[in-house]
C-alpha cells in the first residue's frame, strides 16, 4: 500500500475511552498502524483495550499533540469530517463526492499525504479546528438532526475512502471456478430439456406455438448469464418434475 491509501487519522478532544478503543479496532481493520490524538479528554484504560479487541496493536503508534496545528504540521492536506457549515467554510462535500471526485484531484495535483480530522463526541469540531483544514466533508444521514457515534463515523469514512477499492478486488477474487458461467452446450441442453417437458404437459394452451415460446425462453436464458451451479439447480428441478410425471403415469 502506498501512502496515498493510508490517511493520517486525527481525533480531536476525544471524550470516551470506549470510542477510542473502537476507533483503534477500525484503524487496524483498515490497515492503519496508528493514529493521532489532539488534547484527548480520556486515557487508554481497560475499557479502551476491551473495545479495541485485535486493534490493541495500534496503541504503540498513537501520538498525542497539544493542538491541531501541531498534529497537522507534517501533513499537506487535511480534511475535516463535520456537518457544520457557514460562510467561513471554503469547500464542503458529501463523503461519497470527496472519495470519488475530490481525492483523485488531490492525488493528481501531487498530494502524497492527507489527514482525516474528527471532533469529539459532544460538539464535533470547533470553527478554529475547521479553519486549520483545507476542506470538509459530511456523511449523509436521513434525519435532519441526526449524528453518528465517533467510532461509526470513522468506520464509514475509512470504508468510503479505502474499502471500496478493496471490495471491488475482493469480488473479483470471489469469481472462482464454482461461479463460472454455464457453457453454450449446457444452456442448449437445458433449453432442450425444457422443450421436452413442455411438450409432455401440453404447453402452451393458448394461441402461441411451442416454437414461439421456446425462442422467448432461449432469449431469457442467454440474457441471464447463468452460472454452472444455477444450471445444475434448474436441471435438478426439471429432473424432479419428470420423475413425478413418470410416477403419475405408472399409477394411471
Amino acid at each position: 500500500m502506498s501512502s496515498l491509501e493510508f490517511p493520517v487519522l486525527v481525533l480531536v478532544e476525544t471524550m470516551g475511552a470506549a470510542n477510542l478503543g473502537a476507533v483503534a479496532r477500525t484503524a487496524a481493520a483498515f490497515g492503519l498502524s496508528g493514529f493521532r490524538l489532539v488534547a484527548p479528554r480520556c486515557e487508554i484504560d481497560e475499557e479502551t483495550r476491551k473495545w479495541a479487541c485485535y486493534g490493541k496493536r495500534v496503541f504503540d503508534r498513537i501520538e498525542v499533540f497539544d493542538d491541531l496545528a501541531s498534529a497537522l504540521a507534517d501533513v499537506p492536506c487535511a480534511i475535516a469530517l463535520s456537518r457544520r457549515r457557514g460562510k467561513d467554510r471554503y469547500r464542503h462535500y458529501t463523503l461519497p463526492v470527496l472519495g470519488q471526485e475530490v481525492m483523485p484531484q488531490f492525488f493528481r495535483s501531487g498530494v502524497t499525504r492527507y489527514a482525516l480530522v474528527f471532533g469529539n463526541e459532544e460538539s464535533g469540531l470547533a470553527r478554529h479546528h475547521l479553519s486549520a483544514c483545507h476542506c470538509s466533508a459530511e456523511i449523509p444521514v436521513l434525519a435532519d438532526d441526526g449524528s453518528l457515534n465517533l467510532a461509526h463515523a470513522v468506520s464509514i469514512t475509512l470504508y468510503e475512502l479505502l474499502g471500496r477499492g478493496k471490495a471491488r478486488l475482493s469480488q473479483e477474487e470471489l469469481n472462482n471456478e464454482g461461479e463460472e458461467k454455464a457453457s453454450e452446450e449446457q444452456l442448449a441442453a437445458l433449453i432442450q430439456r425444457c422443450r421436452s417437458l413442455f411438450e409432455r404437459v401440453g404447453y402452451p394452451k393458448g394461441e402461441a406455438s411451442l416454437d414461439d415460446e421456446m425462442v422467448k425462453l432461449q432469449a431469457v436464458v442467454l440474457r441471464s448469464g447463468l452460472e454452472r451451479w444455477e444450471h445444475r439447480l434448474l436441471s435438478g428441478m426439471i429432473s424432479q418434475v419428470r420423475y413425478a410425471l413418470d410416477r403419475c403415469a405408472e399409477r394411471a
